[in-house]
């Protein structure tokens, strides 16, 4: 039987594939928001209304906050099946954005003092959103062709380099609130309808690329990283992914498809977790690239 594969909710898969997977789990996530916890795991694409409620509440000036996975959180999940005999990998949320890597290890090394003989392994995905849950994505199918848990960790950790994010926002303002930008940043830039085009770096850190003048230069410019930098053979798998502006994602794939009639793209929201980080305005588009960040 295939080895256990882990990840968590900041991968934004959807239950219908999460359900799908055998031996498969995600570890659920919390935000809270107008002092209610809510418990996050995976997109409904039946019932996504708590998700709307989560960006509607946001652009009326409600800010939530999201709290890591605790320590025993993963002991209970490690512990259990390591004691059952199972390899066990773990593909964390990228340690530039989040402290959910170290807890992990630290709770991989307490385990292995109990158990020596655990076959458990935590790898960091430098990767966040859809692009985390496209590398999972294409970490299970490595597993089905036969690796195993040793073996794809190695594969993430040769490979997570070249699972390219980009991605905008509407406005400045969530990203000040998330401490990723200084306040009169924010103001300015809204101010003068600038627009940053982002991606996750080596270390799984956002950081900025380029001040876009305007939504639409801003949403050319992610497509513009896709034609040059995508990898070819695999650049018909696309992921586009969005807080709350689908016209904004579908502008995105057909301009996606302009360039390659042929890619296969997956649409999904952003989930609650890195949502409430980035406001509801958040595009994003992942692929493969031919190089590394």
């Amino acid at each position: 039987m295939a080895f256990y594969l882990l990840t968590d909710a900041a991968c934004d898969l959807d239950r219908a594939f999460v359900d799908s997977q055998e031996n498969f789990y995600v570890f659920p996530m919390n935000y809270t928001i107008d002092g209610k916890e809510h418990v996050f795991t995976s997109l409904d694409d039946k019932d996504d209304s708590e998700l709307m409620r989560l960006y509607d509440r946001m652009r009326e000036g409600a800010v939530p906050t999201t709290a890591q996975i605790n320590l025993n959180e993963y002991l209970n999940v490690f512990t259990k099946l390591t004691d059952e005999g199972h390899e066990v990998l773990y593909m964390c949320f990228s340690s530039g954005l989040s402290g959910t890597y170290q807890t992990a290890q630290l709770a991989r090394g307490m385990v292995l003092e109990q158990n020596p003989a655990a076959m458990l392994y935590v790898v960091d995905t430098l990767s966040a959103a859809s692009g985390q849950g496209m590398l999972v994505y294409r970490a299970l199918e490595q597993r089905a062709r036969g690796m195993n848990a040793k073996e794809l960790m190695d594969w993430v950790t040769e490979n997570r380099q070249h699972q390219m994010h980009w991605f905008t926002v509407d406005k400045l303002d969530y990203l000040y609130r998330g401490g990723r930008i200084s306040r009169s940043k924010a103001m300015m830039g809204d101010m003068l309808r600038i627009k940053p085009v982002m991606n996750v770096n080596f270390e799984g850190k956002l950081v900025p690329y380029e001040k876009a003048a305007g939504r639409k230069r801003s949403l050319k410019c992610m497509v513009e990283k896709y034609e040059t930098l995508a990898d070819r053979d695999c650049w018909d798998n696309v992921f586009i992914a969005h807080g709350d502006c689908q016209e904004d994602a579908e502008y995105v794939a057909e301009k996606v498809r302009e360039i390659n009639p042929n890619v296969n793209i997956r649409f999904q929201r952003v989930g609650a977790i890195i949502g409430s980080h980035t406001g509801p305005g958040i595009m994003t588009l992942f692929f493969w690239s031919q190089q590394p960040r």
